[in-house]
């Protein structure tokens, strides 16, 4: 690439990683085994929920669903049974408010209006979640990040442990990058360096949309661009000039940060996938600054 960083110094990328974290909105940590643990357990029994009786002298929570009798001269609230979920104030909120903490047989009585409204606990229900098996799991038909098929519930959670922590690493990734970037600019590009990303991308958009759309980008493009107003892929290769530049920037910063020579593999102009090859490593080395905090 003939396109040179402007800049001699090495990128003090620990201090931006504490620039970030000093953010109020900042993820200050990866999260912990115990919570990835239970978000792939609750992901997995989603559809799995059973309301179940609860036992006798049980008293009811916020968010159970009782069986009530109701008594009162207002005709909504004189049911010889109604369900109501309580906690939600889709019935009435006082009067499920005053049901909450009660067993079943007991009574509760509330003014609605300027009415008295009585209601008698029937029954009482409660969610119930079951454990996660591999039959729940391979019920999802859920893939992990390489495509393949998630069959276990050892599976699941090490997808989910993978997707999880790197949607965290990438968050923290773009905050960081973005006040790099605007600290570290680079204004004189190389029209060849431009010209190749562009040829790179068009190539790999052309075997991208022939293999998933079998549109064939050289004849006709996808609804979505020309929605836009893009009637060929030269059209949408020119209009991605601005975002060659910036994707030349971030790949000079990235080698800066990993203090990787421009040459070969960590070209950009060497192979399109470039850019996200270095982003990976500098995504470990973001988990190694956090981690090393902690």
């Amino acid at each position: 690439m003939k396109t040179q960083f402007p800049y001699t110094e090495k990128i003090d990328f620990g201090a931006y990683i504490d620039k970030y974290l000093e953010r109020e909105d900042a993820i200050k940590r990866l999260p912990t085994e115990e919570e990835l643990l239970e978000l792939a357990r609750k992901s997995i029994v989603r559809e799995q929920l059973v309301l179940a009786p609860l036992p006798d002298g049980t008293a009811a929570e916020e968010g159970d669903t009782a069986v009530l009798m109701t008594e009162s001269d207002i005709p909504k609230f004189n049911k010889p049974s109604v369900t109501v979920t309580l906690g939600r104030g889709f019935y009435n909120r006082d009067l499920e408010a005053a049901v909450i903490g009660l067993k079943a047989g007991e009574t509760a009585s509330v003014t609605v209006g300027d009415q008295p409204v009585k209601a008698t606990v029937l029954a009482l229900k409660r969610k119930q979640v079951p454990d996660p098996t591999d039959e729940m799991v391979k019920a999802l038909g859920q893939k992990d990040l390489k495509g393949n098929p998630i069959n276990t519930v050892e599976e699941y959670e090490a997808y989910i442990r993978e997707q999880k922590t790197l949607e965290t690493l990438f968050n923290i990734c773009y905050y960081v990058m973005e006040d790099i970037l605007g600290d570290y600019k680079v204004e004189d590009f190389d029209e060849d360096d431009i010209r190749i990303l562009g040829e790179l991308e068009a190539d790999n958009f052309k075997k991208l949309f022939l293999e998933k759309e079998g549109i064939d980008l050289e004849k006709e493009v996808p609804q979505g661009w020309r929605d836009q107003g893009v009637n060929s892929l030269e059209e949408f290769i020119k209009a991605r000039y601005d975002w060659y530049k910036v994707k030349i920037t971030q790949c000079l910063i990235y080698l800066n940060i990993l203090d990787l020579p421009c040459e070969g593999r960590t070209d950009p102009t060497d192979h399109y996938e470039v850019l996200s090859e270095l982003q990976m490593k500098v995504i470990e080395l973001i988990k190694e600054e956090l981690e090393r905090r902690n």
